[in-house]
């Protein structure tokens, strides 16, 4: 069994990684094509290809599960047309053994997978999304884009620019009351993060005070402003969508936005989907096992590969299907996301009882 175990190992793993570098070929050229199109006269050739670089381990990382699937039927159906499957099964070996074989390659797709999306990506994201801002905009891109705006209790507040060290410049903060009346406003040139106290100090500003009879206004060289809020938050936000952020930083600003009484469904469904990745790539693995031992268990690799692309395509269409359910209807996170690879688990069960 060890044999049969290295063997499929290697086979599935070969099949993964040219399946996935085919797609990400083909993705990539459709991407460059894209971001050649920005308006921007700024934004060029060179411009675009540094940014596809580096949102290129976003990119593998987002194709990989689709590759593992496609990977795994057309390795095993490959496998099945030799005979070599067949004769596995004839020698007693089960489907669920046979799927056991495959651990190890979902092991090293799985380790490729979380290093991606927990330290590359990120990284790349952040700094590719800075890199295409300041070719498009300038040194003032996110001002000039409208800012960055946050709540953060019963204040709003509009940061104009990030600094790559942390900094804040142009903060704006407006503070209500209860009744959602504007009672204080504050605008100051600058801000800089304590990292051990985790306090802001905002330097050369002025708070203006409102009532209902008066209006009064001062002036401060410095003030320390307390706010959960933090650099790495204010950078998540201002540069990367949910799904591009580490998992760290999706707990993070669902924390936040909890505080704050808001909405983080969005954060909670992308938090859920890199918990449960695992059971994902696991579920797909068992459905490509059993579409070969099943109905395709005769038919040519064209036919393998063109079921492969509808059934990852519905896959696809149901997590999307699944996903607004959560925030429209209050659906919790962790069952829109599991909905979808247990439907597909229960088929490929169905499959192989039926067939194999």
């Amino acid at each position: 069994m060890k044999i049969l175990d290295g063997y499929l190992t290697r086979v599935a793993t070969l099949a993964v990684f040219l399946t996935l570098l085919s797609l990400v070929s083909i993705t990539s050229l459709f991407a460059l094509f894209e971001e050649l199109g920005e308006s921007q006269a700024t934004y060029g050739f060179i411009d675009a290809l540094i940014y596809l670089v580096q949102t290129l381990p976003r990119r593998i990382d987002e194709m990989l599960i689709y590759c593992v699937f496609l990977g795994y039927l057309l390795s095993l159906g490959s496998l099945a047309e030799n005979g070599e499957l067949t004769a596995a099964r004839v020698a007693g070996v089960s489907p669920m053994r046979l799927l056991g074989s495959l651990v190890p390659s979902l092991i090293i797709c799985l380790c490729i997978s979380f290093s991606l999306s927990e330290y590359l990506a990120p990284a790349g994201e952040q700094a590719g999304e800075r890199g295409k801002q300041k070719a498009q905009y300038g040194e003032n891109a996110l001002s000039k884009k409208g800012g960055l705006w946050f709540r953060d209790g019963g204040d709003y507040v509009q940061i104009s620019s990030l600094g790559p060290n942390g900094d804040l410049f142009g903060v704006v903060r407006y503070s209500v009351n209860e009744q959602h009346k504007l009672t204080q406003s504050l605008q100051a040139e600058s801000a800089k993060y304590n990292q051990r106290t985790r306090v802001w100090t905002l330097y050369n500003g002025r708070t203006t005070e409102l009532d209902s009879l008066t209006t009064r206004t001062t002036s401060f060289a410095q003030q320390l402003w307390r706010t959960p809020m933090t650099p790495k938050l204010l950078a998540s936000q201002a540069l990367l969508e949910p799904r591009k952020m580490p998992l760290i930083g999706i707990h993070s600003q669902i924390i936040f936005l909890e505080q704050q009484n808001l909405s983080a469904t969005e954060y909670e469904l992308v938090y859920w989907a890199r918990i449960l990745k695992p059971l994902t790539f696991f579920g797909m693995a068992l459905l490509a096992l059993a579409i070969v031992l099943g109905p395709l268990r005769s038919s040519s690799m064209g036919q393998r590969l063109t079921i492969g692309i509808f059934v990852g395509l519905g896959f696809k269409y149901l997590q999307d299907l699944f996903a607004p359910t959560a925030i429209v209807f209050g659906v919790p996170a962790i069952v829109a996301v599991a909905l979808p690879t247990i439907i597909f688990a229960l088929a490929a069960r169905s499959l192989i009882k039926r067939f194999a």
